[in-house]
């Protein structure tokens, strides 16, 4: 069976990226979202970042995954891996596909998908229309009242590398803008959230002491972020901070939560790569959790390529010299 990736790229208003497949490819004319073929080595989000900059010239980040569709065409039988992505960008390269349209989640089901195509673009519509309305509306008035309406539109509308920076330089020095990104970073504002969560993972690396206040926070309020960039923004100003900054009464539960992210079957690769990091770092101030770690990490070294394979061997050579 072939392992395919492919990506439903949202845009800042919400729309997903379609693309036709153009006369040199199979199917030739059916729209589809756009991804490929895994290659020897390669783990599936590395896939979906290579195969989104070759085919379309396009930066995204993953943030969530939707269930797995498999298929036969006959000649063929394929295994679909359909990731949930955000961008900035806003026009693709078309260099293999010959048009492309941003549609409104509903409108997916609409096209002349191919056969594989159609479950994901089914699934993804009715996730969207999962959270009723009103409630989702009444959380996010909670949450934008208590950051700034006005700071939630302008992270709403950050559109650049550079923008991003510029917050994070600003929030290095005034305390109430770094709390009001840390409440936004929940919003259920898919964008709202994204960016003000990459702004923290900018302003660690600007100032780690900055966020010591709010690490508690982010520890509490993993396991229910509302979308995996969040997650992974959270996990990455973890890895980058002083573990004398993490209250000791929040060990055992960020502890916990980084094993079950490098247990759980369907992470991604970063989750998994911060919370062995992670879990290193604690292994100084606990050394009765090496051999657990160890195990944890081997375990992640058998089921994974590439990256994370030398990443997790080189981890359990470290934690072997402290023995």
């Amino acid at each position: 069976m072939i392992e395919v990736t492919c990506a439903v790229i949202r845009n800042d208003e919400g729309l997903v990226l379609a693309v036709r497949r153009g006369p040199q490819m199979d199917n030739a004319g059916k729209w589809e979202f756009p991804g490929g073929k895994t290659r020897a080595g390669e783990d599936h989000e590395e896939c979906i970042l290579r195969e989104i900059d070759e085919e379309l010239g396009m930066d995204i980040v993953i943030c969530g995954r939707l269930d797995e569709v498999v298929h036969d065409y006959g000649d063929k039988k394929i295994r679909l891996i359909p990731f949930i992505c955000d961008t900035l960008s806003s026009k693709p390269v078309l260099r293999e596909h010959d048009a492309f349209r941003w549609m409104g989640p509903e409108s997916l089901v609409t096209l002349d998908m191919t056969a594989a195509d159609i479950p994901v673009a089914i699934q993804y519509a009715s996730r969207h229309n999962a959270v009723p309305a009103d409630e989702k509306e009444a959380e996010e008035a909670v949450i934008t009242t208590e950051a700034g309406e006005e700071l939630a539109r302008m992270m709403g509308r950050v559109s650049s590398v550079e923008d991003i920076t510029m917050v994070a330089q600003s929030a290095v020095n005034d305390t109430v803008l770094l709390s009001q990104l840390v409440t936004l970073s929940s919003s259920t504002e898919p964008r709202v959230g994204f960016m003000s969560s990459w702004a923290l993972s900018k302003v660690v690396d600007l100032d780690p002491k900055a966020l010591a206040p709010y690490l508690a926070l982010m520890i509490d309020a993993l396991p229910s972020v509302p979308n995996e960039s969040v997650q992974r923004s959270f996990m990455r100003v973890l890895t980058k901070s002083d573990l004398n900054d993490i209250p000791v009464s929040h060990h055992a539960p960020l502890i916990d939560y980084c094993m079950a992210a490098m247990r759980g079957s369907g992470q991604p690769v970063a989750p998994k790569a911060y919370g062995m990091e992670i879990l290193a770092s604690f292994c100084s101030l606990y050394p009765e959790m090496v051999n657990e770690v160890i195990g944890a990490v081997q375990l992640i070294v058998n089921d994974s390529s590439g990256g994370m394979k030398a990443a997790g061997r080189k981890l359990i050579h470290k934690l072997g010299n402290r023995q």
